[in-house]
């Protein structure tokens, strides 16, 4: 599938500068707090676990918890992904091609 988000340069700077923008927004700002009060209410649960916690339960909470961090991430992850992603494109397709699989036999 191709990437049309950030397929050009400019899309690419924009998308940088909306990150910037928006996590000193006091939307994301209020999100942020709203997520970490989550996170300190579920790492309480999970640290308080119970006998009537299934594995299941506490596998889903740990979830809950990586979730949240990576959405608090995000902004930041993104910033850092697109600016080290110069010209250079990544290909996110884990299959060989036919040219580098001839290539690898060549070789």
């Amino acid at each position: 599938m191709k990437d049309t988000l950030y397929n050009t340069e400019e899309k690419r700077q924009l998308a940088i500068s909306t990150f910037k923008d928006g996590i000193n927004s006091p939307f994301w700002l209020l999100m942020v707090q709203i997520l970490k009060k989550n996170k300190k209410f579920i790492t309480k649960k999970i640290l308080d676990g119970g006998d009537n916690v299934t594995k299941k339960q506490m596998d889903r909470l740990r979830d809950k918890l990586k979730l949240f961090e990576e959405v608090i991430n995000t902004p930041k992850d993104q910033i850092e992904q697109l600016t080290t992603v110069k010209a250079k494109k990544t290909n996110l397709d884990p299959f060989l091609t036919a040219e580098e699989i001839k290539k690898n036999r060549r070789g």
